[in-house]
């Protein structure tokens, strides 16, 4: 069975632009469900959204994530953002994390390596979908790396160079 290889890291670290490259060079990719979801919530003058109604974000981002899941892949294929990040944004908000994202058979979809985007400060910016100030960034951060650890994945920080040699690197590690 083909599986997921995921693409994570707190927001603005580079994540969209490098499934861009990815798919650019001929791999499957899945585009980012959070900024999805946040742009149609945004639209509909909703709250549900990581900064508003965090919880009812979460679950609209799991129903979404299980409807992707579910789509048949034909070799391994990149996503940005897999179902464990829903679990990070939560605990750095201090929220209980759900019995369905605990119980969920993670590495039955992704690959046990996760391809980790550090903070980087000169190309971090703001955005309508991205209004987590730095230091905010930094705290998912934290929770990403150890949502992952204890998950049992393992986490290949990518350099902080240009896209090409991004690739080069993860081309190495697959």
């Amino acid at each position: 069975m083909h599986k997921r290889h995921i693409i994570t890291g707190a927001p603005g670290t580079g994540k969209t632009s490098l499934i861009d490259a990815l798919q650019k060079e001929g791999y499957p990719c899945f585009a980012e469900i959070s900024r999805q979801l946040i742009i149609s919530q945004q639209e509909q003058n909703s709250d549900k959204t990581p900064w508003g109604n965090l919880y009812e974000f979460a679950d609209l981002v799991y129903k979404q994530t299980i409807e992707e899941l579910q789509l048949p892949i034909k070799k391994n294929t990149f996503v940005d953002r897999g179902l464990p990040d829903i679990i990070a944004y939560l605990q750095s908000k201090s929220f209980i994390t759900p019995e369905y994202l605990n119980d969920f058979p993670y590495h039955k979809y992704y690959t046990p390596t996760v391809f980790l985007l550090p903070l980087w400060k000169e190309i971090y910016i703001n955005d309508p979908q991205r209004p987590q100030s730095y230091q905010e960034a930094s705290r998912i951060q934290k929770h990403l790396v150890d949502v992952y650890h204890t998950l049992g994945f393992t986490i290949k920080t990518l350099p902080k160079t240009t896209l090409v040699r991004r690739i080069d690197y993860i081309k190495s590690l697959i």
